[in-house]
């Protein structure tokens, strides 16, 4: 399933900016090597190259204003207008819609984008996730892996006769 991705935005050490990395640390474990799982820091011009003619699935945070904290925003990257509010977060240079614009422009654009944007409140160095944000991780973790495994037939046989 090589034309399949999960990546993830985000810093690691900033509160629920984290959640891409959480939420990708947690698939690997439940899929193992099966798909590709890229941690992008906010690099949006390496982004073009890591999702390029893939199927991917993008878990990022987001600062929505009058969206709750723990919220998931889901949409279609390609077909859906992308809001500022799902490109709220300062961690990045250029943001993902001038991401997705630019990678129309290139030729650089994945076969599939289906992202997953969770509200977040507390983007502070060394914060840990919001509770709220913890709890909406496990939804979307679970959403992705049912997924995957619903497109694969599941994971690889590991038992040998």
């Amino acid at each position: 399933m090589t034309d399949r991705a999960i990546i993830s935005l985000g810093n690691r050490f900033r509160g629920d900016d984290s959640v891409g990395p959480y939420i990708l640390h947690r698939i690997r474990q439940h899929l193992g090597d099966m798909v590709p799982c890229i941690e992008n820091g906010g690099d949006m011009t390496q982004l073009l190259e890591q999702w390029r003619d893939r199927r991917v699935c993008l878990v990022d945070a987001v600062l929505a204003e009058g969206r709750a904290v723990g919220d998931v925003i889901r949409l279609d990257g390609l077909a859906a207008p992308i809001a500022h509010s799902v490109c709220g977060t300062s961690s990045h240079g250029l943001n993902l819609a001038e991401a997705i614009e630019l990678g129309r422009a290139v030729g650089a654009l994945p076969r599939s984008l289906d992202i997953y944007a969770i509200c977040g409140e507390n983007f502070a160095t060394s914060a840990a996730l919001s509770p709220a944000v913890a709890a909406a991780a496990a939804v979307v973790e679970r959403e992705i892996v049912n997924f995957l495994m619903a497109q694969t037939g599941g994971p690889p046989c590991t038992n040998s006769p």
